[in-house]
């Protein structure tokens, strides 16, 4: 399964990749801190799951879910923010995001969002019953 971390913050790529990895979900990952990098990305692989930093020196990663959202259909979207701005939140509410996590990202936490709701609504999404749907 692929799976895209949209990020300039080292710290949150690390706690992601831990978290995917600790899972056991055989997961392929990729990186970038650039919106049209990550473009590129989710044009030529699928990536049934994508986390965002929400700010970020080159684009606001809500900004980016909103414009690329339907183009992408059945990616569980996840973001990332220092700030527990109401707007912000109430964005990513209105735009379907899977979670609104807060940094410093809680690797317990993580786990539990990639096990209980993202797994669940990729498997949902691809017609499989398996643990991880596009690992089998």
């Amino acid at each position: 399964m692929n799976t895209l971390i949209i990020a300039d913050d080292a710290e949150v790529k690390n706690t992601i990749k831990q978290a995917i990895c600790e899972l056991g979900l055989g997961c392929t990952i990729f990186e970038t801190s650039s919106p049209k990098e990550a473009l590129k990305l989710m044009k030529s692989d699928r990536m049934p799951i994508v986390f965002s930093e929400v700010d970020m020196r080159q684009m606001n990663g809500l900004s980016f879910v909103e414009t690329h959202k339907r183009a992408f259909p059945g990616t569980c979207w996840l973001v990332i923010s220092a700030s527990k701005n109401f707007y912000d939140i109430k964005k990513a509410i209105e735009l379907g995001i899977i979670d609104y996590l807060l940094k410093p990202v809680d690797g317990c936490e993580l786990r539990d969002v990639l096990k209980n709701r993202v797994v669940e609504k990729t498997n949902r999404y691809a017609g499989n019953p398996h643990t991880c749907a596009a690992c089998h």
